[in-house]
C-alpha cells in the first residue's frame, strides 16, 4: 500500500486541502486527513485525451502548419511507414509527460509493414511499456480517398506526372469489403482488448463511409456493445458535404439505423447545428472537442458551450495537435477555457467544468468506465502537480485552481500514476527512453525521405487542384 499526503487535491468536484490518499491494488482505498508535514503538490485524477491519433513526429515538420485539414491529410503521406512500436511509444511517452493517463487512438492509416495484427500488437505493447491507458479505434473506410465525392475532374485536371504520382500514392489500393474490415476489429479486440487496451469501431468520418458501411457499424456496435468513435463536423466543407449528402439530415439518418447511441463518440462538431446538439445529447453520445487542432488545421472554434447548454457530455482530445505540438494536456485545458468560457462578466462556465470534460467525460469514451474522481474505490490513475513550482512567486493564497488554468503546463508534473503504477516522476518517464525513441524516428523518416521525392515534386500541382475542388477556401493555395 501507498499513502500520498499532500496540501491540495483538486477534481471537478471542488478543492480539497491536507489529504491523504491510500492506493492499493490499483483504487484508491481510503481518502483522509493528511498527517504531518504534507508534500506540497496538488493532487487530481490523471488526465484524458478521449481523441488522437498518436502522430510519432510533428506534422509541421513536412510543412503541415496552418494547412486546412483537406490538404493536411494528404501532406502526411510525406512521412513514411516507420516502427509500429516506436511511432507509438513515442507520441504516448510525450502524452505521459503532458498529464494524460489515457489516450484514444483514432488509428486511421496503418503503417503497412507487416500484417494488420502484427502492428497492433506492436502498438499494444508500446501503450504497456510506456503504462497509459489506450482506446484503440481501428479506422474504416471505403470510399472518397481524395476528395468529398467523385476525384476523377480532379485527376483530370493535373499533368500526367503528377497523376500517375497521385494515383499510385493514394488509389493503387482496393478498399478492404465490409465484412472484413468488421472482422479485423473482432480479431484485434480478441487478442489484445483488455481493462488497458480498448479495441473500437474507428470509422474515419462521414465522407469516407458509405451508408452499407454505416449500417452494418451501428448493427455490429448494438450486437457486441463495442463502442464506436468517429469524426463529424470537423470542417465546413465536410458540412457543406453532409447537407449536398443528406438532404433529409445526416443525424436523422443516423438515428434511423441506430448509430446514435451513449456507445458513440463525435470528434470536434466544430459545425454542428443547436438541432443536431439536441440529438447527440438525447442519444447520450459523448462530443470530444479539440481546441488546438481546430484551430491549427483551420477548421474553426466548435460551439463548446452550445454543447454544454444542450445537454451533450463534453470530453477533451488533443488530436496529435497540441498547441505547441508537444501533447501537452494541462496547456489545452487552459486554451479551452480561454476560447469557450465568455468574455467579461459573462461567463457561460466555471473551470470546474472543463475539468470534468478533462478528468471524468472522456473516460467512457476511452472504455475506462468509472474514475476521474478523488473518492475511495476509484482507479488509481492519479496526476500530481508540484504546487510550489507552479506558485513559485508565493506571495499570498491562492486558489489552486486559478494557478492550474492561469500557468499549468507539463514541466509542473511531479508524478503521473495509472491503475496504481507510476509513470512518470519527477519529470521522468519510467522504464521508457522517449529522447532515444525520437532520435530513431527522426533518423528513421529522414532516410526515408528520398522515396517521396515523387510526392513532393507533384505536391504543389496536387495541392492546387484540391484547394480548387473545395468552395471558400481558406487560403490554402
Amino acid at each position: 500500500m501507498r499513502v500520498i499526503n499532500a496540501t491540495e487535491g483538486l477534481d471537478a468536484t471542488g478543492r480539497k486541502t491536507q489529504l491523504s490518499l491510500a492506493i492499493e491494488g490499483g483504487r484508491i482505498t481510503r481518502i483522509g486527513a493528511a498527517g504531518d508535514a504534507p508534500e506540497d503538490v496538488i493532487i487530481l485524477p490523471a488526465l484524458v485525451n478521449a481523441h488522437d491519433h498518436a502522430r510519432p513526429l510533428r506534422s509541421s515538420s513536412v510543412g503541415g502548419f496552418g494547412k486546412p485539414l483537406e490538404t493536411w491529410l494528404h501532406r502526411l503521406a510525406m512521412m513514411a511507414p516507420v516502427d509500429p512500436y516506436l511511432a507509438t511509444l513515442a507520441p504516448l511517452a510525450r502524452a505521459a509527460l503532458g498529464g494524460q493517463g489515457a489516450v484514444m487512438i483514432h488509428h486511421v492509416r496503418a503503417m503497412g509493414l507487416t500484417d494488420y495484427m502484427t502492428e497492433a500488437e506492436a502498438m499494444a505493447r508500446a501503450a504497456r511499456d510506456v503504462g497509459v491507458r489506450v482506446a484503440f479505434g481501428i479506422g474504416m473506410r471505403d470510399c472518397n480517398p481524395l476528395v468529398y465525392g467523385a476525384h476523377d475532374q480532379l485527376l483530370a485536371s493535373l499533368e500526367a506526372p503528377v497523376r500517375a504520382e497521385i494515383e499510385g500514392r493514394f488509389l493503387s489500393q482496393p478498399m478492404m469489403p465490409i465484412k472484413d474490415q468488421l472482422a479485423r476489429v473482432d480479431a484485434v479486440a480478441a487478442a489484445l482488448g483488455g481493462p488497458m487496451f480498448d479495441v473500437q469501431y474507428a470509422p474515419n468520418g462521414p465522407q469516407w463511409c458509405s451508408e452499407p458501411l454505416w449500417e452494418a457499424i451501428a448493427e455490429a456496435s448494438a450486437l457486441t456493445g463495442r463502442r464506436i468513435t468517429t469524426h463529424l463536423y470537423e470542417t465546413k466543407y465536410q458540412r457543406a458535404w453532409a447537407d449536398r449528402t443528406y438532404p433529409k439530415g445526416m443525424l436523422k439518418r443516423w438515428k434511423e439505423i441506430g448509430l446514435l447511441s451513449p456507445r458513440l463518440t463525435l470528434a470536434h462538431g466544430v459545425w454542428a447545428e443547436p438541432d443536431e446538439l439536441e440529438m447527440i445529447a438525447e442519444a447520450g453520445c459523448t462530443i470530444v472537442t479539440n481546441a488546438s487542432s481546430n484551430l491549427a488545421l483551420r477548421s474553426g472554434i466548435a460551439p463548446v458551450a452550445e454543447m454544454l447548454k444542450r445537454g451533450c457530455k463534453v470530453a477533451m482530445g488533443i488530436d496529435g495537435q497540441a498547441f505547441d505540438e508537444d501533447d501537452d494536456a494541462l496547456r489545452e485545458i487552459r486554451l479551452l477555457w480561454s476560447l469557450h468560457a465568455g468574455w467579461g462578466f459573462d461567463r457561460a462556465f466555471e473551470p470546474s467544468t472543463i475539468l470534468r470534460m478533462a478528468l471524468e467525460a472522456g473516460r467512457e469514451a476511452v472504455g475506462a468506465g468509472d474514475g476521474g474522481r478523488l473518492a475511495e474505490g476509484q482507479p488509481a490513475d492519479l496526476l500530481i502537480i508540484d504546487r510550489s513550482a507552479l506558485d513559485e512567486d508565493a506571495l499570498m493564497p491562492v486558489d489552486p485552481i486559478e494557478l492550474l488554468f492561469a500557468r499549468g503546463n507539463r514541466s509542473h508534473v511531479r508524478e503521473l500514476m495509472v491503475a496504481g503504477r507510476t509513470v512518470v516522476q519527477n519529470g521522468q518517464l519510467i522504464g521508457v527512453d522517449l529522447d532515444a525513441a525520437q532520435r530513431e524516428l527522426r533518423a528513421a523518416y529522414r532516410a526515408a525521405m528520398p522515396s517521396r521525392a515523387g510526392f513532393v515534386q507533384a505536391w504543389s500541382g496536387f495541392e492546387k487542384a484540391v484547394c480548387a475542388h473545395y468552395l471558400n477556401r481558406l487560403g490554402c493555395c
